[in-house]
C-alpha cells in the first residue's frame, strides 16, 4: 500500500509535465541545484534525504535533529563549483535551528558578439547565499520555515535578493513520510536593468522505510514544479547492510543534464561520508560529489 501510494503521488506530478508560462523570467537557478552527495545519488529526492543539508531543500526535515556539521565541495560540469557548509542544533524540546553557507562559481565563460572560433573576452559568474532556518516537531507534523540572503555577480552586473522557503512533514506511520515545501519564494530583483522572478518551486515527495532480509531498505520520490521550467522527478532507493555502510541508486525524470546516479555512504563513530556518482548527458561529463558531517 505504501509503494502504491508513491507511485501514485509520482505520476500525479508528472502528468502535469510541461514548462511554465514564465518560463525564462527565473533568476538565481543555483537554489534549483540539489546540494549534498546523499540527495544526488538519491536521484535528487532532498525534500525527504536532506538530513543534515536539509536546509537547502525542506527546512521541515531539520525538526528532531541533534547537533551536527556538515561540509562539502563539487565540481560540476565545466569549471562550475559548488560548496556548501551547514550547522544545526537543537533550541528546547520543540524547536531546532539551522545555519548554512552556500556559493557556486564558474570561471571562463566564452563571450562573443559575433559567431566565431575565438571569443572577444572571458568572463566568471558567482552566486552566494546565507541561509537561516528553524523547524518544530509536533507529534506527527514537522513545520519549518527558511530565509535566504542571495548575492549573483556576473561579469560586470550584480544584484542582491532576499527569499523564504517553507516546509511541511506529515508522519502516518514510523516507516513513511509525506512532504511539501515552498521554496524561493521572495520579491522580483533587478539584474541589468531588467526585473525577474525568484524561480518559485513546489516540491511533493514520499519516503517508505522498512526491514528487508540482509538490511534495511528506503524508497523515496519527488516532484518538483518550478516556476520557469517544467516538472521534473526523481526516484531514489537505498539498502544498508550494516547500521555503518549504505548503498544508494536513483534516477531523475525530465531532468536534461542526466538521469542515473549512484552512490554510497559510510559512518565511523560520528562521522559520516557520502558519495555520488552522477553521469550528465549531452557531453556535459560526469561529476564525482562528496560530503562529511559530523554529530557534535
Amino acid at each position: 500500500m505504501n509503494k502504491t501510494l508513491l507511485i501514485l503521488l509520482i505520476l500525479a506530478g508528472l502528468s502535469t509535465a510541461g514548462v511554465y508560462r514564465d518560463s525564462g523570467l527565473g533568476l538565481y537557478p543555483f537554489l534549483k541545484m540539489d546540494v549534498g552527495a546523499r540527495v544526488a545519488a538519491l536521484g535528487g529526492t532532498g525534500a525527504v534525504n536532506g538530513d543534515e543539508l536539509a536546509i537547502f531543500s525542506n527546512p521541515a526535515l531539520i525538526a528532531g535533529m541533534g547537533t551536527s556539521l556538515s561540509a562539502g565541495h563539487n565540481q560540476w560540469f565545466g569549471t562550475t563549483i559548488q560548496n556548501y557548509v551547514a550547522a544545526t542544533s537543537q533550541l528546547g524540546s520543540i524547536f531546532t535551528g539551522s545555519l548554512a553557507l552556500r556559493s557556486v562559481s564558474t570561471t571562463g565563460i566564452e563571450y562573443r558578439e559575433t559567431p566565431t572560433s575565438d571569443p572577444v573576452d572571458t568572463f566568471n559568474a558567482t552566486d552566494f547565499s546565507a541561509n537561516g532556518a528553524v523547524a518544530a516537531r509536533m507529534g506527527r507534523f514537522d513545520a519549518g520555515i527558511g530565509f535566504k540572503l542571495i548575492h549573483e555577480k556576473i561579469w560586470l552586473e550584480s544584484s542582491n535578493g532576499w527569499a523564504v522557503d517553507l516546509g511541511f512533514n506529515y508522519h502516518p506511520h514510523s516507516s513513511l513520510v509525506f512532504s511539501a515545501a515552498y521554496l524561493h519564494s521572495g520579491p522580483s530583483v533587478t539584474m541589468i536593468e531588467e526585473e525577474f522572478r525568484f524561480p518559485r518551486t513546489w516540491v511533493f515527495a514520499s519516503r517508505w522505510n522498512g526491514e528487508v532480509p540482509f538490511g534495511s531498505l528506503s524508497l523515496s520520490g519527488q516532484i518538483m514544479r518550478p516556476l520557469d521550467n517544467r516538472t521534473n522527478a526523481g526516484f531514489g532507493v537505498e539498502f544498508s547492510p550494516l547500521t555503518w555502510a549504505s548503498l544508494r541508486g536513483g534516477w531523475k525524470i525530465n531532468d536534461d543534464s542526466g538521469d542515473l546516479t549512484a552512490g554510497a555512504g559510510v559512518s565511523v563513530k560520528s562521522w559520516t561520508l557520502d558519495y555520488a556518482f552522477v553521469p550528465g548527458d549531452f557531453s556535459l561529463g560526469t561529476t564525482h560529489r562528496f560530503s562529511l558531517s559530523r554529530s557534535l
